[in-house]
């Protein structure tokens, strides 16, 4: 059995550290510097695998500067669901390039120890999995290439519909876009699951069909997550559509 903890953050430009920095390095273009970023919302999904291929996710969890407060609630309520849960996996896709600097930095800003799934470690494979594992990571190996979550996840079959939001997230400036970007941080922590999930059926750890798979981790984040009603439609949609691919691969065999 293994235990993960599938996370993204959703992150803004904080234009008052990039301009100050632009007084020491005038020539840093606008919304270049990864460090003059702020997060603004989180989110976690707890999934059990079983030997035999069972799914099992447990819980979603997402936390937002609208709903707890500012970036350091933000990150403390990550960091406490996965210090309550030392023995998961966490799981993020591009994460130790994007997130976990991020992560990082409010941490020191803000005096927040570290869960232990981030503690730096001295060893380091990209083929292994890790108190911290960056799937992206894992997906590029020792090539010069990332892929994009998104081009991964198309190449599994997921819908394009699905996706079509997941390149831009601006800051919400209202009650309803702060609910929406809820929505989108949960569903990109589903993502994450979903191509891990994947990737763990290639190596022969995980007896997975992948279209089930996605169908089964989608349609609970939508019953459970804190969806809004067009996000609720939208999955509703992509997994009839993932189901219609499945039966048409058992006509195909009968």
């Amino acid at each position: 059995m293994a235990a993960f903890t599938f996370f993204d953050t959703e992150s803004a430009w904080d234009e008052d550290l990039h301009e100050a920095y632009r007084r020491i390095d005038p020539k840093v273009q606008p919304h270049h510097r990864l460090g003059s970023k702020r997060i603004f919302a989180a989110a976690a999904l707890d999934l059990t695998l079983t030997d035999n291929g069972q799914i099992s996710c447990d819980a979603v969890h997402s936390w937002t500067e609208h709903d707890h407060g500012d970036e350091e609630a933000v990150v403390s309520g990550l960091f406490d669901h996965l210090r309550a849960r030392p023995d998961r996996v966490a799981v993020g896709y591009g994460s130790i390039a994007a997130d976990v600097p991020l992560l990082l930095a409010a941490a020191m800003q803000h005096g927040i120890v570290l869960p232990s799934q981030f503690i730096e470690r001295r060893s380091f494979s990209r083929s292994a999995l890790h108190p911290h594992t960056d799937v992206g990571l894992v997906l590029k190996g020792g090539g010069k290439t990332w892929h994009h979550m998104a081009e991964v996840a198309l190449r599994l079959g997921l819908p394009v519909d699905l996706l079509d939001t997941k390149a831009r997230v601006d800051f919400p400036r209202t009650a309803d876009q702060w609910q929406e970007v809820r929505a989108h941080v949960e569903l990109d922590a589903a993502l994450v699951g979903i191509v891990m999930l994947a990737w763990l059926r290639t190596q022969g750890q995980a007896c997975l069909q992948p279209t089930t798979m996605m169908i089964a981790v989608l349609d609970w984040i939508r019953r459970n997550g804190h969806m809004t009603a067009s996000m609720t439609d939208k999955i509703a949609t992509s997994c009839s559509t993932l189901i219609g691919l499945v039966e048409e691969s058992y006509l195909s065999a009968a």
